[in-house]
C-alpha cells in the first residue's frame, strides 16, 4: 500500500507524502542500508565481495512485507529482526552469514529514518518555497494597503496587510531555517553496533560507517548516536515549528474570514461546504493545517520523553519514536500544502480592510494624538484628555476628531489642517516599510538553499 489508507488518514498524509513515509519505503531504507552496508565491507575486504554483491542486489528484488515483519516485531520489538532474517532466507549459504555484519538493530532503523526523511523533507520545503513565495508576493503587492491592527482581538493602530503578510513570511522563514540546519547538519546515519563500539569490525568500523553514509546520502557523526536522541528531537521540534508557523498564518486567515471582518477568504470552490447549511463556504485549508497543528502539540512531546534513553540503548524509547516521527512528516507536509494551497487561491477584500479601519471612528490614533499632545500639555494631562474623548466618542457614537475639537486646549494645540493630518493613518505607519523589506531580503537569502534542498542539490 503506497498512499494512505483508512477513513481518516488521507486527510493528514499527502498524495505526494505518502509514499515516502510508507511502510513500504521504510522497510526499502532498511534494505538499502544492509545493502550499502554489505558494500562497504566488501570494497574494504571484510566481506567476500561476492556476498556483498549478492546482499546489495536484494534492494531491488527483497519483496518483503512490512505488515508480516511489522506481526513478527511483536517478539522482539523491532522489525530489523524479521527483516535480517527475512534478507537471509533469500541469499545463497555462502552470502547468509554475512548480512548485517558488525550491525544491530538500531543502525537499520535509525539510518532508515534518517533516509526517509531526508525525502520527506525535500517534499516538505517544495511547499515552504510556493508559500514563501506568495507571501513575498503578497507583502510586496499590499505594502501599502492599509487595515487595522489588532492586539487582545481589539482594533490598535493602522497596518497595512503587506506587513501582517511580511510577518507571516518572517514566521515560516525563522523555522524554515531551523528545520534546513537540520537537513544540511543533522540527517546522519547510525552505526555503532552492539554496544557502540563496532567492536565487531576492529579498526575498520570508522571507514566503514564513512564509505555507508556516502552510499546512503547522508553524513557521518563524531560518535553513534543510538543512545543520544537529541538528534530525533531536533527533527521533531524544527517540524513543530514549521507547523506552528503555518498555523498562526492560518488561524489569522480564518479570523479575517468571519463574516463579521470578511477581509479575508478561500476562492469559491476551494474552500468547503456544510452537510446542513447550503450557504457556508468553510475555510477548509486553516481548518486542516489546525487540526494538524493540534496533532503536533500531543506528538512533540514523546519525542522530547524519548531523550531519556537508559544507558547505550533504551528500554523503550527508541520504538516510541518511529510513529511519532512518522506522523510530525505528514503533519508537517499536509500543513504546507494546505497553506500553499489556500495562499494561492487567496481572495483579499481591500475595501473591507479599509471600511474595518474605520470602524473605531479615528480611536485607533488615540496614541499618535498622545504622542503629539503630550509635547503640548504633558503625558499625565494629555492622556487624561484623550482617553475621555475616546469614551465619549464610543458612547455619542462620534468620531475621535469631532470629540476633541470640543476642548479648547486640543484647539489650542492644533491648527484646524494639523488637527486633520492626525488622523490620516497612511501618515501614521512608522517603519512598516523596512520591515516589509527586511523580510523580503531574508526571503531572498533562504531562497537558494531552500530551492537546493527541494531539488536534491548539495549545499
Amino acid at each position: 500500500m503506497q498512499g494512505a489508507e483508512g477513513l481518516f488518514e488521507p486527510m493528514f498524509i499527502s498524495d505526494e507524502m505518502a509514499p515516502v513515509t510508507s511502510a513500504q519505503n521504510w522497510v526499502q531504507k532498511m534494505v538499502e542500508f544492509e545493502g550499502a552496508l554489505a558494500t562497504a565491507q566488501g570494497e574494504l575486504g571484510l566481506i567476500p565481495i561476492d556476498a556483498a554483491k549478492e546482499i546489495a542486489a536484494l534492494a531491488v528484488s527483497h519483496n518483503l512485507d512490512p505488515t508480516e515483519l511489522g506481526v513478527k516485531a511483536r517478539a522482539s520489538a523491532t522489525p530489523v529482526i524479521a527483516l535480517v532474517k527475512g534478507l537471509g532466507d533469500r541469499l545463497s549459504d555462502a552470502s547468509r552469514p554475512w548480512i548485517h555484519y558488525g550491525a544491530t538493530s538500531q543502525d537499520v532503523l535509525d539510518t532508515a529514518t534518517m533516509m526517509v526523511a531526508k525525502e520527506a523533507l525535500q517534499l516538505i520545503f517544495g511547499e515552504l518555497l510556493s508559500i514563501g513565495s506568495s507571501l513575498a508576493s503578497i507583502g510586496a503587492r499590499h505594502r501599502n494597503t492599509p487595515m487595522v491592527a489588532r492586539t487582545l482581538f481589539q482594533h490598535a493602530l493602522p497596518t497595512t496587510f503587506g506587513l501582517k503578510a511580511a510577518n507571516w513570511l518572517e514566521g515560516v522563514v525563522s523555522a524554515g531555517v531551523s528545520l534546513e540546519r537540520f537537513y544540511w547538519e543533522e540527517l546522519a546515519i547510525q552505526f555503532g553496533g552492539a554496544g557502540g563500539t563496532l567492536a565487531a569490525l576492529g579498526d575498520s568500523g570508522v571507514e566503514v560507517g564513512r564509505r555507508v553514509a556516502a552510499i546512503v546520502g547522508l553524513s557521518f557523526p563524531g560518535l553513534p548516536w543510538h543512545a543520544q536522541r537529541a538528534r530525533i528531537a531536533q527533527l521533531g521540534g524544527s517540524l513543530s515549528l514549521v507547523i506552528g508557523s503555518l498555523a498562526k498564518m492560518s488561524f489569522d486567515i480564518a479570523l479575517a474570514g468571519q463574516a463579521e471582518v470578511g477581509e479575508l477568504s478561500e476562492e469559491q470552490g476551494v474552500g468547503g461546504g456544510s452537510s446542513a447549511l447550503p450557504q457556508k463556504v468553510n475555510p477548509v485549508g486553516p481548518i486542516v493545517v489546525n487540526a494538524c497543528f493540534r496533532r503536533m502539540q500531543g506528538l512533540l512531546p514523546v519525542l522530547y520523553g524519548c531523550m531519556l534513553a537508559e544507558n547505550e540503548r533504551g528500554a523503550g524509547e527508541w520504538p516510541a519514536e518511529w510513529e511519532t516521527i512518522r506522523d510530525l512528516l505528514n503533519i508537517t507536509a499536509t500543513s504546507a500544502q494546505r497553506s500553499a494551497m489556500t495562499l494561492a487561491n487567496l481572495v483579499i477584500d481591500e475595501g473591507k480592510m479599509l471600511d474595518n479601519l474605520k470602524l473605531s471612528r479615528g480611536n485607533v490614533m488615540s496614541e499618535r494624538v498622545l504622542t503629539k499632545l503630550s509635547m503640548k500639555l504633558g503625558r499625565i494631562a494629555a492622556y487624561d484628555l484623550v482617553r475621555e474623548a475616546a469614551n465619549r466618542s464610543t458612547l455619542n457614537q462620534s468620531t475621535l476628531h469631532e470629540e476633541l475639537t470640543k476642548l479648547e486646549a486640543f484647539r489650542d494645540s492644533f491648527s484646524a489642517d494639523e488637527a486633520l493630518e492626525l488622523f490620516d493613518p497612511l501618515t501614521y505607519l512608522g517603519s512598516a516599510q523596512t520591515f516589509i523589506n527586511n523580510a523580503l531580503e531574508r526571503w531572498q537569502v533562504a531562497l537558494p538553499g531552500w530551492r537546493r534542498i527541494a531539488m536534491d542539490e548539495k549545499a
